[in-house]
């Protein structure tokens, strides 16, 4: 898509031509770039905005750079104008003032003035966040652990957290402080000839790559046996910036993820050699491959002569290892007596959970294990321990499907239902809404299997079907609780669901996922279970549908040309001109074409209309067709503004929204 032609001013009031940088730098937007270079080159002075950048490889960042410098030896001037923050680390880590010179200051000093001398206690205090009491505190217990790094007491003790460590060593040695993963300038396809092992061993992170110079996150700025053994192995000059050993962590983790070098070497041990190292180190590999691989569930599935392991990547299985059959029964032996499952029981299923930490690394596993005809199959389901806090914004809710979703969840009483199939994130959705209204003048209550992550200020219950602790008793028990918002893991049967009606027309807000293919679907569901169709027609709010489509790969993906036969078909369901894209594969992505999921989304909002029509009993294809008139995006039509934007291919969202 060609890049609008827009008037700025220089200082002295000349106005000058200003061409905008595509939000991704990567060799897969050459042809891309080059244009904008041709269209630079026509103008004796130009500005490049570069505040749209939020993604950069060493190859696109080359071809920039590059081509500017042709640009400068034929006669022409370009300044580069309101950089964003993921170029201005670029050019801060590589050194390229110089070559990438600023139209106007941005007060960001290209240097940074070394504090070598000033100890790392005295630097806190000066920046704030110490106090002397602190500091004389950390002093006496860091004497108790001389062999410790004071500044790692500091954090391990909670004083300060790894980002203000890692910003004072950055100020010690003068060095830039950067979050190069969140600012996507890590190139997943950078050769800089470092093994993985040794870069985890200094806690050290190969960026990005220009000319003889390359750019490396380090956690130790002080460690030069790190940076002498990357410049020996890349023949590069290392420049170096700081970040927290976690945010390296996640880079390298990265890194092997697009290089696959961990899942070949267990596709190794699959020929035997796992159980030679014994079976605790095998459910440790498999299991620490699995969070680098980003996965969310790790199936360990037995056949006749093998046993395979798989891991489920953005929705998909992927091939992981394999084992042989004396090994799978004993690694399911092993993971049995984790998760307190009998070991002795291997002809009904069980359940079980385990907490699996490795380093920063901290889940919960839900265990299930199912007997089948050469051995019991095992599925362990990865909840972080860790998760973070994901804004409706986030999470794709946008437009008309917000407002809606917000006027429901802010109602002082009724139900707000989130529906799909399993594994849509209707629980992630319900996380984000508690977040959102959770305040100190509330009381929140949950029934959760499991509970997946903690609320800050939410009061949440684990059901426990063998202790007889069903989601009926809870709720039962919550009501005298005095809830003011109540949120249901599951509506599964008509007791919990008469519960959750009676409930919200009580004067509760209730928050609830149910399994149903659309949003009309769920008010017929209610009525199905046994709920009476006042009853559902008073008490209903709002119902959220929601599917996840994979995110295209912004290194790879391509522009295509759809078929006039789709264009037709598709264009009243809200199909636009695009420009449209299709998934490409490269090494980022693991040659899939997509990295990462999103969601798509259907919001019902029951007004007066709809309740008549939900009192009636009507049918799921009624409500639908009444729904859709009332202004209801469909689920296909969430997911086409998606293609239209270039996030997902016609692919995807087609199977999240069907085929109309």
């Amino acid at each position: 898509m060609d890049s609008p032609l827009r008037i700025g001013s220089t200082p002295a009031n000349r106005q000058v031509p200003t061409v905008g940088l595509p939000a991704v730098l990567h060799h897969s937007r050459a042809a891309e770039i080059k244009r904008i270079l041709a269209e630079l080159g026509q103008h004796p002075l130009s500005h490049l905005d570069g505040s749209a950048v939020g993604s950069i490889d060493s190859t696109g960042l080359g071809l920039l750079v590059h081509g500017l410098d042709d640009l400068r030896a034929g006669g022409c001037q370009v300044l580069l104008s309101q950089p964003s923050p993921t170029l201005q680390a670029a050019r801060a880590v590589l050194e390229l003032q110089e070559r990438l010179p600023l139209a106007e200051d941005l007060g960001v000093p290209d240097r940074i003035r070394p504090l070598a001398e000033e100890r790392i206690g005295d630097l806190l205090l000066d920046l704030g966040y110490l106090t002397q009491e602190d500091l004389e505190r950390a002093l006496e217990l860091a004497a108790q652990r001389p062999n410790a790094f004071f500044g790692q007491v500091l954090v391990e003790e909670g004083f300060i957290d790894q980002d203000q460590l890692a910003l004072a060593l950055a100020r010690m040695h003068g060095r830039h402080f950067l979050h190069p993963v969140q600012l996507r300038i890590l190139d997943l396809s950078l050769d800089h000839g470092v093994p993985l092992a040794e870069l985890r061993t200094h806690t050290a992170l190969p960026l990005l790559r220009f000319e003889d110079r390359l750019a490396v996150a380090v956690a130790d700025p002080a460690d030069v046996f790190a940076v002498d053994s990357i410049r020996r192995r890349s023949g590069c000059r290392v420049l170096t910036c700081v970040a927290t050993p976690n945010e390296i962590e996640h880079g390298l983790d990265l890194l092997q993820r697009a290089a696959g070098a961990e899942a070949g070497r267990l596709a190794e041990a699959g020929e035997g050699a796992g159980l030679g190292a014994g079976v605790a180190e095998l459910f440790e590999q498999l299991m620490l491959n699995a969070l680098i691989e980003g996965a969310s569930d790790v199936h360990i599935e037995p056949h006749e002569e093998w046993a395979e392991v798989r891991y489920r990547v953005d929705g998909r299985l992927r091939p992981a290892a394999r084992l042989t059959p004396e090994e799978c029964r004993e690694l399911t032996a092993r993971i049995k007596v984790l998760a307190g499952c009998d070991i002795s029981e291997k002809r009904l299923p069980q359940d079980g959970r385990h907490r699996f930490r490795h380093g920063s690394r901290d889940v919960d596993l839900r265990i299930n294990t199912l007997p089948t005809v050469h051995g019991e199959k095992t599925v362990l389901r990865i909840l972080d321990r860790r998760q973070h806090k994901v804004s409706l914004e986030d999470l794709g809710l946008a437009g008309r499907n917000l407002e809606w979703m917000r006027e429901a969840i802010r109602s002082p009483h009724g139900l707000v239902l989130v529906t799909g199939p399993t594994g849509s994130g209707k629980t992630t959705t319900l996380y984000s809404v508690l977040d959102e209204i959770v305040t100190p003048e509330i009381n929140v209550s949950t029934v959760e299997n499991p509970v997946e992550r903690a609320v800050e200020g939410v009061n949440q219950t684990q059901v426990n079907f063998k202790a007889g602790l069903d989601f009926a008793l809870c709720l039962r028990s919550l009501l005298r609780q005095d809830p003011d918002v109540i949120m249901i893991g599951e509506i599964r049967d008509k007791e919990t669901a008469t519960i959750a009606v009676e409930a919200a027309l009580t004067g509760h807000l209730v928050l609830a996922t149910l399994h149903t293919n659309d949003a009309p679907g769920a008010a017929t569901r209610l009525i199905q279970m046994g709920v009476e169709p006042f009853l559902v027609s008073a008490t209903l709010r709002s119902v959220v549908a929601q599917r996840l489509v994979r995110r295209l790969c912004d290194s790879c993906k391509r522009q295509v040309e759809l078929p006039e036969a789709a264009r037709q078909r598709y264009r009243p369901f809200g199909l636009g001109d695009g420009p449209h894209f299709a998934a490409a594969g490269c090494q980022s992505c693991r040659g899939s074409g997509y990295s990462g999921r999103l969601g798509v989304y259907e919001v019902m909002r029951c007004d007066p209309e709809l309740r008549d029509l939900v009192a009636a009993n009507p049918s799921t294809e009624q409500l639908r067709k009444l729904a859709l008139e009332r202004g209801m995006r469909s689920l296909l039509g969430d997911a086409l503004a998606r293609v239209d934007a270039g996030l997902t291919t016609l692919e995807e969202a087609l199977r999240a929204g069907g085929e109309a």
